[in-house]
């Protein structure tokens, strides 16, 4: 079996902040204008808080970026932003970060296990068989922990971010009480088929690069894409299904276990992520 590869951004990254889509679209205004500034002049414009030492315009970079819908690089104490092509996809059909499909998108593509946030793939990605879909928090916590050792910043914003509309709680991906959590699948509305293709496809083009075929089981010990859904093989059939009557891949069920052609990049997906919301 293949070994997943997973490099994401590192679990302390947020600086025990979890994200918040205002700072993230200010950012992401910014860098539709190839903004470059410091810290300091980025929170002038922005009005995200920081300070000498600390402060939440480093870590919400990180976000956006994790995010993919900005790019960005530093030198000499200057950050150069860029929008990504997903970012200005995003822009132009909802810059406030406000519409549920872009708050799932910017969900999934923070659990992607190359490019997106290690403790969020983990969590998402990385997790069904030692917790299961409920868990306790400590469970959770320990489980996080031993993966990536005695991290004590890992669980806290993770969790938050499920918590608080300011942040992705409207996704319903992760709902936690007191004591426990249970993970959400993603809603099965066609509307939202183009945006997890596009995904789905972002994962397999970082972790398989030029392969344009694969079982489907190799493909899932790759990415985790089933296991983030939260879905059953049924319903990963129905989505599978509309996926080859979009000519986004090709499935081949002769041998039984389905074998998946990609037949469209992601970037060719970008243009359609809104296109069918009503």
């Amino acid at each position: 079996m293949t070994q997943r590869s997973i490099q994401g951004l590192p679990p302390s990254f947020h600086e025990t902040f979890a994200p918040d889509r205002r700072h993230v679209a200010t950012l992401l205004k910014l860098a539709m204008d190839a903004y470059r500034g410091n810290v300091e002049a980025i929170s002038a414009e922005t009005d995200i808080p920081t300070g000498k030492s600390s402060g939440k315009v480093v870590p919400h970079l990180k976000y956006a970026q994790a995010m993919g819908l900005i790019e960005f690089e530093f030198a000499n104490g200057v950050y150069a932003l860029q929008a990504s092509a997903l970012g200005r996809a995003v822009f132009a059909e909802d810059p406030l970060l406000y519409e549920p499909l872009t708050q799932v998108l910017m969900h999934l593509m923070l659990t992607r296990a190359i490019g997106g946030a290690s403790a969020w793939h983990m969590l998402f990605g990385n997790s069904r068989l030692a917790l299961g879909k409920t868990c306790s928090i400590e469970a959770a916590t320990a489980f996080l922990a031993q993966a990536f050792g005695n991290v004590s910043a890992v669980p806290g914003p993770l969790f938050t971010t499920y918590r608080e509309d300011a942040s992705l709680a409207r996704t319903g991906m992760l709902t936690t009480t007191k004591d426990t959590l249970t993970r959400g699948s993603l809603p099965m509305r066609e509307e939202n088929y183009w945006c997890y293709a596009y995904v789905w496809l972002q994962s397999w083009e970082r972790s398989a690069g030029g392969i344009q075929q694969l079982p489907l089981s190799e493909l899932e010990a790759r990415c985790g894409f089933v296991e983030i859904s939260g879905w059953g093989d049924r319903r990963f059939d129905d989505f599978l299904a509309w996926a080859g009557a979009q000519r986004i891949i090709r499935v081949d069920r002769q041998t039984g276990a389905p074998l998946v052609m990609k037949t469209k990049g992601s970037d060719e997906l970008i243009e359609q992520l809104y296109s069918d919301m009503l």
